[in-house]
């Protein structure tokens, strides 16, 4: 079974986002923000993550950062709605935060997310 962490403090839209995917047989944890995300990677596999940028406690950059440093290889996906914060604090685009492997703006549409789920999964696996 893939394991997906969906990183969101927006409670509606990490608990939708998981039952989609428990939909098309991914196994979801939800974090409400990077420390808690951290918390469960450090104690379950996962497969890939999806995350948001705009969370307090750890933002999504920062989740990145240090999730790279344990996690070299595990595909991540960003998701934002509100890049003016990202922009001001960093000079970047979403879809160019450091450690990221692919970005997705919300809102997206379920397949859309699904696609790129698929995509960076296939690309793990054909690159192992």
């Amino acid at each position: 079974m893939t394991t997906i962490l969906i990183v969101e403090d927006e409670d509606l839209l990490r608990e939708g986002v998981q039952e989609v995917l428990e939909m098309h047989g991914y196994v979801v944890i939800g974090a409400g923000d990077g420390l808690e995300a951290l918390q469960w990677l450090s104690e379950t596999h996962v497969d890939l993550v999806v995350t948001d940028l705009v969370m307090p406690n750890m933002d999504g950059v920062d989740f990145v950062a240090k999730l790279r440093e344990t996690h070299p290889y595990l595909p991540v996906i960003v998701a934002s709605g509100s890049t003016n914060s990202v922009i001001e604090r960093y000079g970047l685009k979403s879809i160019d935060i450091p450690g990221a492997n692919a970005s997705i703006a919300k809102p997206f549409k379920s397949k859309d997310l699904l696609l790129k789920i698929e995509q960076l999964l296939a690309e793990r696996i054909a690159g192992q």
